[in-house]
């Protein structure tokens, strides 16, 4: 029961937990499925379109992370597991769908480019205080 709830939160939190489990290309998200939140703040943006799947902390293991066919990144790791930098345009590319991967572009996780540039402002500041924020929660 309480999986069960966890499982229905996180399809309010993530348009993208009903498809997660198939192998059909992610559907496009509309600005209507997207909260609106400030692009100058990183944290409120991180919680509202990253912790559902990668959870509070970043650790990949927020409440939609066991309904995902792949775990989401350890995002408290990038720095670490990339030689200890982990670089703005590489951050920018998975992100946006630019560089599409296993762990980041697939249909586990949406393409937030197109989405940021939806909201409206400027997708460029979305992605930066992103990152800022990211980049404040690596582990030495």
């Amino acid at each position: 029961m309480m999986r069960a709830l966890v499982v229905a939160a996180a399809l309010v939190v993530s348009p993208t937990i009903g498809w997660a489990q198939t192998d059909k290309p992610a559907p496009t998200i509309k600005r209507e499925a997207a909260k609106p939140v400030p692009a100058s703040d990183g944290a409120q943006m991180y919680s509202s379109y990253c912790s559902a799947c990668h959870g509070k902390l970043g650790r990949g293991d927020g409440p939609a992370a066991p309904a995902l066919k792949t775990k989401p990144t350890d995002l408290t790791q990038l720095k670490k597991t990339h030689g200890g930098t982990y670089a703005t345009k590489e951050f920018q590319d998975k992100v946006t769908g630019a560089a599409m991967s296993v762990s980041h572009g697939s249909a586990d996780m949406p393409i937030w480019g197109p989405i940021f540039r939806d909201l409206g402002g400027s997708p460029e500041l979305r992605l930066f205080n992103l990152k800022q924020y990211v980049d404040a929660m690596q582990m030495p």
